[in-house]
């Protein structure tokens, strides 16, 4: 009797193990604050690759441009050095139109004239003769103490011309072209364009020796 009293309790236990089925699995549960620590870690890796994503998208582009960037000034670092030294070498050229009157008045200028010329009379000229001898031709002659005669009109007449003419009232018209040319080293621009230089050559000086300079300089003013 008391084996039969203890396995029917052992079969009663073994019925309802097999009623409640299979064993449930546990996990071990997280405390909140690991978990926050969890996807603060997973946020900054992400944005840390991004990042590098970034930064190395900047380095492949900056690489391929700074081939572009130093050409780009050298280029215009020697265009300048070149500018400068051309300003202090260059010489203004053009030419300037005269156009005026050019009065003597005052001036002093005066004319000589000496030399012997034939006048003709525009009117008859009397003449009073002292002591005069003429042959009257044929062997006839005419002397007197005073004689009186007239000079026809048109009369040629030998004369010696000897003067000082003035040119006070003469105005001489001026019209002509006039080539300058003026060197800006000889200009008060000069001594300017030599600080200019010098300042250029102080600022660029310490950065030639790293950019690939070119051999001739270039001229952007030309297309």
């Amino acid at each position: 009797m008391a084996d039969q009293t203890q396995a029917t309790p052992a079969r009663s236990e073994a019925d309802s193990a097999r009623q409640a089925g299979p064993p449930i699995k546990r996990y071990a549960r997280l405390a909140p604050l690991h978990k926050a620590m969890i996807w603060t870690s997973f946020v900054v890796n992400l944005v840390l690759l991004i990042v590098v994503i970034v930064l190395a998208g900047v380095l492949i582009s900056y690489h391929d441009q700074s081939g572009n960037i130093l050409n780009f000034a050298a280029n215009n670092v020697s265009e300048l050095q070149d500018v400068v030294t051309q300003l202090e070498g260059a010489t203004i050229k053009t030419t300037i139109p005269l156009s005026q009157p050019l009065s003597l008045a005052g001036k002093g200028i005066f004319v000589p004239v000496d030399q012997i010329t034939e006048v003709r009379l525009t009117q008859p000229v009397p003449l009073v003769l002292s002591g005069a001898d003429i042959d009257l031709g044929g062997g006839n002659r005419l002397r007197a103490d005073n004689i009186n005669l007239t000079l026809p009109e048109g009369t040629p007449l030998q004369i010696a011309l000897k003067m000082n003419i003035p040119l006070d009232s003469v105005t001489i018209p001026v019209q002509l072209d006039v080539p300058v040319s003026i060197p800006l080293a000889e200009t008060e621009l000069g001594p300017q364009f030599r600080r200019l230089g010098a300042i250029v050559h102080h600022l660029a000086d310490p950065f030639t020796p790293l950019l690939p300079m070119p051999k001739t300089p270039p001229d952007s003013s030309t297309p």
